[in-house]
């Protein structure tokens, strides 16, 4: 979803990863995610819990809000209007499509497979 950046403290792959779960969470909340969030060589790379992203450090990341996701100081991040995905400027950044999420593009981003969130490759993410 190329219209949003992760602040700078996160690295490109933990701004596509915590973006998907997110998504994913705030429309699907019946999909149970794994409370943390891994590199593919195993390291932590946040953490997930009541609706909150934390940093392997504990730092709050980003926190779901009704249809909104604010960062960790409350300014809002994306929301959702249908199956919209919105940025905060109101432009549009994806949709969702079924168990998918698309980028404004049409592009896949990520999935839900019955429990499982999987990326646009077919990684398991959450």
């Amino acid at each position: 979803m190329k219209n949003l950046r992760p602040s700078a403290s996160h690295s490109p792959r933990l701004g596509s990863v915590l973006r998907v779960l997110l998504l994913i969470c705030a429309v699907r909340p019946d999909v149970v995610l794994a409370d943390e969030v891994r590199s593919a060589n195993g390291s932590l790379i946040a953490r997930i819990a009541d609706r909150e992203v934390r940093s392997a450090n504990g730092s709050l990341l980003y926190r779901l809000d009704g249809s909104e996701v604010r960062d960790a100081s409350g300014r809002l991040y994306l929301r959702f209007e249908g199956t919209e995905i919105r940025s905060a400027n109101g432009s549009l950044i994806g949709r969702f499509d079924g168990n998918e999420v698309r980028d404004a593009s049409g592009r896949l981003q990520g999935r839900v497979e019955g429990s499982e969130v999987r990326d646009a490759s077919g990684r398991l993410m959450g």
